[in-house]
């Protein structure tokens, strides 16, 4: 390969799996803006979803695809060159990423491949509690397995490492603050980043002629924001101009997740409380803000746009 870092060809077509989520949605959103000549297929695993994407995005392809139904992949994946792979937490990412790998090796048109992993997937996995490590709370426990099998692959692929808080998981525990005035969740370390912010960096690395991101592992989060969950609700009582407390009691937590999550809660409850017991592998790194060439968005600043709907 060339020693200049511009020898990537940038993606003349990209495959976005997920393009109804969170992340999914605004990595459309910002090809189409940023790179209209690129032609979108946007993937949906949730046949209901097919037509709501075809009307939010009248420009871009879209159509039905399963990790689990080969013949789908390879019809989606058929003369696409970008990919960015997204799988929903507790998939079973053996026989998903096998999948996957076939049918771009068919395809044989990738040039390059963003996957997303998440949740210390450098740890050793006997470490995790065994309900967590099992699939049981439907946490992405299996990306391990997911680099292992795309590493071998040999196709273009780079990692984007989810090492954060998403800040929009606060509409999980918007019923705590609209009741009580009460930020109710563990009060564990951890950074945090804007799902929009992701989405951007995706899209920048598939615009970028860089090729030394291929087989890289990018670990992201704002650059600024590693708070306790204490601190984030004397922050949002800054913000919002009333006092926000904590509560961090696991009784609190079961009492307020319990209805949503069902017998999950108590799991999710053992991973924080993991989270917490290996809090001194977050750090705070500035590789969002050199792929945007701005500054993220920091906490504070989603607690202000978003403030009226956390609120009532």
């Amino acid at each position: 390969m060339s020693d200049s870092i511009n020898s990537k060809s940038v993606p003349r077509s990209v495959l976005i799996f997920g393009a109804a989520g969170h992340i999914g949605r605004p990595l459309a959103d910002f090809l189409q803006r940023e790179a209209p000549q690129i032609q979108l297929r946007l993937v949906s695993s949730n046949a209901e979803r097919v037509d709501a994407l075809r009307r939010d995005f009248p420009f871009a392809e879209v159509v039905f695809a399963n990790y689990f139904d080969l013949p789908s992949l390879e019809s989606a994946a058929q003369g696409m060159e970008g990919f960015f792979v997204n799988a929903p937490g507790g998939t079973d990412e053996r026989p998903a990423m096998t999948h996957l790998v076939a049918a771009l090796k068919k395809a044989g048109t990738a040039v390059h491949v963003l996957r997303t992993v998440g949740l210390q997937p450098e740890a050793n996995p006997r470490r995790i509690p065994q309900p967590v490590r099992e699939g049981k709370v439907g946490l992405p426990m299996q990306h391990p397995i997911v680099k292992q099998i795309l590493d071998e692959s040999d196709l273009p692929v780079t990692y984007l490492n989810l090492g954060a808080t998403f800040m929009d998981n606060f509409f999980w525990m918007k019923e705590g603050l609209t009741r009580e005035r009460k930020l109710i969740w563990h009060n564990c370390l951890i950074p945090f980043i804007d799902p929009q912010d992701i989405a951007e960096v995706a899209g920048r690395l598939f615009l970028s002629d860089n090729h030394r991101h291929i087989g890289q592992f990018h670990t992201l989060n704002n650059g600024h924001d590693l708070m306790r969950f204490s601190d984030v609700a004397e922050l949002m009582s800054e913000v919002f101009g009333e006092k926000i407390t904590h509560d961090g009691r696991k009784e609190s937590f079961l009492q307020a997740y319990s209805q949503q999550l069902g017998p999950i809660a108590s799991e999710l409850w053992e991973f924080l409380e993991y989270e917490r017991a290996n809090e001194v592998v977050w750090a705070r790194n500035d590789f969002v803000e050199r792929t945007l060439g701005r500054k993220p968005v920091t906490v504070r600043e989603w607690l202000q746009e978003h403030a009226d709907l956390l609120l009532k």
